[in-house]
């Protein structure tokens, strides 16, 4: 991009050094003269439009974080302190990490690991705060209900059922949804009851409200202390937990 920039001023510098009323007035000749120029370098150095194209998708990706980071600071009373999102460790830990995530979603499931490698190395220091986000169809909106039931039995209960879920791979149909139910502690009786509150779902359109405001595209999606973190991507999570507990 650099010499590409270089080039064109190099271009315009050969017409001489011109008011802006005669640069307005630039002959066809001229003009045709630039455009040759420019024609010609990018023919004999082709990399320069991949070049353009990579720092085009640059900006455009700077741009678009900017936005998400921006609807974060926004929507931080949403994000952190609503009271009905599940929540997995002490409020006064050192970092709270939010976590949007589906169960049918196998990225979820790769990041889950990485959720409980940090619970068990770090324990009380980290809160993990999970927004119910079901995006993969009927099945994925069944089992986050399903989550969101349960946690009326406590968080422990909860906790279990969710890692019970999040880990099994395959469809989630009603008959395997209350197996993993059953098998994790829950109430299944008590917990297909409190499925049909509209609270519930509710609570589930709320999320997906919040997570279209924030540009929230696909599961998982982490904010850990104020970095935000897209999909299920390790080495960003490792280095987004070491800056906010070193905070």
């Amino acid at each position: 991009m650099m010499r590409f920039a270089g080039l064109m001023i190099a271009a315009f510098a050969l017409l001489g050094c011109q008011q802006p009323e005669a640069q307005a007035q630039m002959s066809e000749n001229e003009r045709d003269e630039v455009r040759e120029i420019v024609r010609d370098y990018i023919l004999e150095n082709p990399e320069i439009i991949e070049e353009a194209l990579i720092e085009l998708q640059r900006r455009a990706r700077a741009r678009e974080m900017q936005s998400t980071y921006d609807a974060v600071t926004a929507q931080a009373d949403a994000i952190f302190n609503d009271q009905r999102d599940p929540r997995v460790g002490p409020a006064d830990a050192d970092l709270v990490i939010v976590e949007f995530m589906d169960y049918k979603c196998s990225y979820c499931r790769v990041a889950n690991d990485w959720v409980e490698d940090v619970r068990e190395e770090y324990g009380d220091r980290v809160q993990f705060i999970i927004k119910e986000y079901p995006i993969l169809g009927d099945d994925s909106v069944q089992a986050a209900r399903a989550a969101l039931a349960a946690l009326r039995q406590g968080e422990d209960v909860y906790t279990t059922f969710h890692t019970a879920m999040v880990s099994s791979s395959g469809p989630l149909p009603d008959e395997r949804i209350f197996q993993l139910a059953r098998s994790s502690g829950v109430d299944v009786e008590r917990m297909r009851e409190d499925m049909e509150d509209p609270a519930i779902m509710d609570h589930i359109a709320q999320n997906r409200s919040l997570g279209s405001v924030l540009g929230v595209s696909g599961t998982p999606f982490f904010i850990v202390g104020d970095t935000v973190v897209p999909g299920a991507n390790e080495m960003a999570l490792d280095e987004a937990l070491a800056r906010g507990l070193s905070n």
